[in-house]
């Protein structure tokens, strides 16, 4: 093994304690040379170690791969990137008619489609594929198409859709027969049911203390209650991050794209054309790396890859987070150098801090030490979050409820999300959304704080209920997302009979 790799892996493992992390998985490579395909740490944070053949849950870092699979048909003349959606999907609707007619795959794929997030109107609704896409014609766009950056999850279900439709195939067996076979990725899995049987796996963590960085706790796998073994039903948002995968199936994929776009043997999976159009800048997002990492300079966004250079060298990269596990892809095409990592612990940068360091140790470049940069960058990053969330001010003294509790409960509804169902309990307020029940306190007049985290929402999330002009608590409003421009969502409550 190269001696500055293994040095940098050793390091890695004494980092390992410090940051509570249990295990990485780590794939290296170079051209067509595998350095190092392997773990470090204990997966179950126990006695069981990582290795080579552990599969972890990659999440978003299949979207590179959703985007190829979409390269897969326009290399066959099936499908063209700069066409508008509806011409594959007739009766696909936004909820904003221009973007609807004019918007094209490669939108949706470089996150400028004017989308955000919406996270919570897909993530542990049960909402099947089909009725999610359905459900994109209720929910507001936050800026005009082409305009900015924003990420959304939903733009990949878009071209998941998309594949469905192009190919006649659903989306796991046309990303699996396609994709991830054709480049030899046999141990990898698109379904979680699949990934569940699997008993070399990793183990998910999470920190005990919400956005914060100390003690960890194992916590459950992400496993989709709609998705179904029986009749083969995957995860309804799989193209935005289904893959399971590890250190040597990675490898593969590692090598095939400093290929650009070729197979083991030379051939091509998608044309040279079509690589070229994936690994191109399309949306901007910054000028710099900011104030923790100035040697990173002009990011911005391809279809599935995120761009930007590094030491004055191009890099293409994708991270992914679902809860416990934290996976990145580097690739560097100057240095023929690719660079997977998967930690097996929720929303932590130390795998950002491994693969630089390793890309590092193998390009001669100054020492730098990443991981007490990247620690503090989560430590920001946590506290970003938690501030963003938290109530603003302090509350108006001396108030209290317009309404006695009982008339704050009900059913509350919005075309788009699931319901909210308020209920009373031994004179306290609970919100039931999704597959939450957050107890709520009384902050002042008719708003109301979580008191516990709901998924990436910290406690102290926001809750307001309004009356109509009669005087009845009417509706309740919650802001879901952190996004420039995003309005709240306003859910208005069912009538009850009486």
């Amino acid at each position: 093994m190269n001696e500055k790799l293994e040095k940098a892996l050793k390091e890695a493992e004494r980092q390992l304690k410090v940051w509570n992390v249990p295990s990485a998985v780590i794939t290296v490579v170079k051209g067509d040379e595998v350095l190092f395909s392997g773990g470090i740490g204990s997966r179950d944070n126990a006695e069981l170690p990582a290795d080579r053949k552990t599969l972890v849950q990659i999440a978003s870092c299949t979207k590179a791969f959703t985007a190829t699979a979409l390269a897969v048909l326009a290399t066959e003349g099936k499908f063209d990137f700069d066409k508008p959606l509806t011409e594959y999907i007739p009766d696909f609707r936004l909820n904003d008619s221009y973007a609807t007619e004019n918007l094209t795959i490669r939108d949706y794929l470089s996150h400028r489609s004017g989308l955000p997030r919406h996270e919570y109107a897909w993530y542990d609704t049960g909402f099947s594929r089909k009725e999610l896409i359905h459900n994109l014609r209720y929910l507001p766009l936050n800026a005009p198409i082409r305009y900015r950056y924003q990420y959304s999850n939903f733009n990949y279900m878009i071209a998941g859709a998309a594949i469905e439709a192009v190919s006649g195939m659903p989306f796991e067996k046309f990303l699996k027969e396609r994709v991830l076979e054709s480049l030899g990725m046999t141990d990898s899995t698109v379904y979680s049911f699949d990934f569940m049987k699997r008993e070399n796996k990793g183990v998910p963590f999470d920190y005990k203390e919400v956005y914060t960085m100390g003690e960890i706790k194992q916590i459950p796998y992400y496993n989709p209650a709609s998705a179904d073994e029986e009749s083969l039903t995957g995860d309804p948002s799989a193209p935005a991050g289904c893959i399971g995968s590890n250190a040597d199936d990675m490898a593969k994929w590692l090598k095939y794209n400093l290929r650009r776009g070729k197979k083991e043997d030379g051939t091509e999976l998608i044309r040279e054309d079509l690589y070229d159009l994936m690994t191109s800048s399309h949306t901007f997002l910054s000028e710099t790396g900011g104030k923790d990492a100035p040697e990173i300079s002009i990011q911005t966004y391809g279809l599935g890859w995120q761009l930007f250079r590094y030491r004055g060298k191009k890099v293409m990269e994708h991270g992914g987070n679902l809860p416990g596990f934290s996976s990145t892809v580097m690739i560097s095409p100057e240095d023929n150098i690719g660079i997977f990592v998967s930690s097996t612990l929720n929303v932590t940068l130390f795998s950002d801090a491994l693969r630089l360091s390793i890309l590092d140790a193998l390009t001669d470049a100054p020492e730098t030490d990443w991981y007490s940069r990247m620690r503090k960058q989560n430590e920001e990053m946590f506290d970003k979050v938690k501030k963003f969330f938290a109530p603003k001010g302090d509350p108006a003294p001396n108030t209290v409820p317009s309404h006695e509790l009982k008339d704050y409960t009900g059913i509350y509804r919005v075309l788009g999300y699931r319901e909210v169902t308020v209920t009373e309990d031994s004179g306290k307020l609970y919100m039931t959304f999704n597959d939450h029940k957050l107890p709520l306190s009384h902050y002042h007049y008719d708003v109301f704080t979580t008191d516990i985290e709901m998924d990436e929402i910290p406690p102290g999330l926001q809750v307001r209920f309004e009356s109509d002009n009669t005087g009845n608590i009417a509706k309740v409003v919650i802001l879901l997302g952190s996004e420039k421009d995003l309005e709240p969502i306003t859910f208005k409550k069912e009538a009850q009979n009486e």
